[in-house]
């Protein structure tokens, strides 16, 4: 196991801040960054690349429509993904992970940002230009049970995208969506049947294979599995997986539990209040955690050996709103560690070994 970075409690900090100058200096040492990344081309090895995405949401604006306060749900995440691949996005209730895969569907509109799909920059695709690339990029909703029109039957929930993207003739429609219904643990006499006659786990099953009846490249997978019993759970999370190995499909599986992202995962980000607080692959984010924030999450997760000790790091307070952020380290306001300078300072997003990316002034040891 890799050595952890020991964070000791900061001495008092007499330096002076302007917090105003701060801010202009920070906002345009991002502008700078962000314009220089947008410039790059794009990776011809992933399927998903995103750049500094950001979405907000207008909580007031004048008669004239100008908006004067907002929320900022999404700040400034980048990442990329291969085919064949799975990101999990960790974090609390609240901090922009379901936000996120939307904005990145276009089911929400970025405010800023490159969203690259499959070679093709789809920032500011309109409507139409969507249409063409939907069956691509699918989704499958966190609840089983409002998720699925009640009026229709599996056969018909399961037809109507193979037949409106032409992914098969007419006539062999339904005999695809008896395939495909195998493929997802689905009897074919469930066809006639309706969403009501299913239980939570078969209902998950009927959206998955829902989102994989168009053939798609990527599926944001957005808590498939907490409305579930532990035993459909695990039924549910290597269904994905043997999907994904005979499919190719890449994956952004958002969830709250832990340990089935480390079971799924390949690449890991953790997200609070918006932002991206570390990023790296499983084995780096789980041997060796570097943000305090991080460590807070992983230290919650119960052991299932009794005999063992675990230090239980308590975080004081509640979440900052989104709407009205504290300034520096969005973190500060709860971290154990925190100094004079995370109060003021937004701490840059480095790379402190390959492909481990974190936001945090004590790794610099400012």
């Amino acid at each position: 196991m890799a050595e952890e970075k020991v964070l000791n409690t900061p001495k008092a900090d007499s330096t002076v801040y302007d917090d105003a100058a701060l801010a202009a200096e920070y906002k345009a040492k991002r502008e700078k960054q962000q314009q220089e990344d947008f410039q790059k081309p794009f990776d011809p090895d992933v399927i998903l690349e995103v750049r500094h995405l950001r979405k907000c949401f207008p909580l007031k604006k004048t008669v004239t429509g100008k908006v004067t306060k907002e929320l900022v749900a999404v700040d400034d995440v980048s990442f990329k993904l291969k085919a064949g691949e799975t990101l999990g996005i960790v974090g609390e209730s609240g901090c922009g992970k379901t936000t996120t895969g939307r904005a990145i569907l276009k089911l929400h509109q970025p405010t800023a940002g490159q969203i690259i799909f499959d070679g093709k920059d789809i920032t500011h695709y309109n409507s139409a230009q969507m249409r063409q690339i939907r069956k691509e990029m699918q989704i499958i909703f966190q609840d089983p049970y409002s998720s699925l029109p009640p009026r229709s039957t599996v056969g018909g929930i399961l037809s109507e995208p193979v037949e409106v993207h032409k992914i098969v003739p007419k006539e062999q429609v339904k005999e695809y969506v008896l395939e495909l219904m195998e493929k997802c643990g689905l009897r074919d006499y469930y066809y006639e049947r309706y969403p009501h006659e299913f239980s939570g786990g078969q209902r998950q099953r009927i959206c998955i294979a829902r989102a994989l009846s168009v053939k798609p490249k990527l599926v944001i997978c957005d808590e498939p599995v907490s409305a579930l019993d532990v035993s459909i759970q695990a039924q549910i999370i290597n269904l994905l997986k043997k999907l994904q190995r005979d499919m190719n499909l890449a994956y952004v599986f958002i969830s709250h539990d832990l340990s089935v992202v480390k079971f799924i995962s390949d690449k890991i980000g953790v997200m609070y209040l918006g932002a991206m607080m570390e990023f790296g692959t499983k084995e780096a984010i789980f041997t060796n955690p570097l943000h305090p924030y991080t460590k807070a999450l992983f230290s919650a997760v119960p052991n299932p050996d009794p005999t063992a000790k675990t230090q239980r790091i308590k975080l004081q307070g509640d979440i900052p709103s989104p709407a009205n952020p504290p300034k520096g380290c969005r973190f500060h306001t709860r971290c154990p560690y925190a100094k004079e300078i995370c109060k003021h300072v937004t701490p840059e997003y480095k790379e402190y070994g390959e492909g481990h990316f974190a936001a945090c002034h004590l790794l610099d040891g400012e």
